[in-house]
């Protein structure tokens, strides 16, 4: 653990400690170790990604406002829900192959590829562009770890991957088409003929 760590970080007084963060156990998923090492990086990167954008969809939904409040509110609500839902299922992934996942702010951050809005409130439309840019980081990095899995013959790890890409493509093609509306505009925003 390291220094910064120590303030909001809490040692178990009691216990013994089972496994090192960052090592991979064997399992009985039938996958090499390395191999199992290589597919727990990947996905806890994902994993890292979707709690990020987890989190950026709860903000965003808690502060929606505007012409399209209630229908943009309902899917944020939904969407953050699914990734919620993504986010546990990688969790128990890397679990069943052996890993550990990122559990503290830090660590979750380092291995992040999506970022987290800086602290305030800012525009809608400016906000989902944002998710969308979320969605957009963990689908590209998502794709690619279906190769890593596919590469190593974790067929497991594949199918949950790619039936994650179809729900993050899916409500990012609805972020889109909020995106088109031009409700989502401020009125001195929008372009007058």
């Amino acid at each position: 653990m390291t220094e910064d760590q120590l303030g909001i970080i809490r040692e178990p007084e009691r216990g013994d400690r089972r496994q090192e963060w960052g090592t991979v156990e064997e399992t009985g998923q039938r996958l090499d170790r390395a191999d199992a090492e290589a597919v727990v990086e990947a996905l806890t990167v994902d994993y890292a990604g979707s709690f990020n954008l987890f989190y950026l969809l709860r903000k965003h939904y808690w502060t929606a406002e505007g012409a399209e409040f209630g229908d943009v509110a309902a899917f944020l609500e939904d969407a953050y829900k699914r990734v919620r839902d993504i986010n546990d299922d990688l969790a128990v992934r890397i679990v069943e192959l052996g890993g550990i996942p990122p559990n503290t702010p830090p660590t979750i951050q380092e291995y992040a590829e999506v970022h987290l809005e800086a602290e305030g409130l800012y525009d809608l439309r400016r906000s989902l562009a944002g998710d969308l840019d979320g969605y957009a980081t963990l689908v590209a990095g998502m794709r690619e770890h279906v190769d890593v899995a596919a590469d190593v013959g974790d067929s497991g790890t594949t199918e949950r991957l790619r039936d994650h890409l179809t729900t993050l493509e899916d409500d990012a093609h609805v972020l889109e088409q909020f995106l088109e509306d031009d409700a989502l505009a401020r009125p001195e925003e929008v372009d007058r003929p």
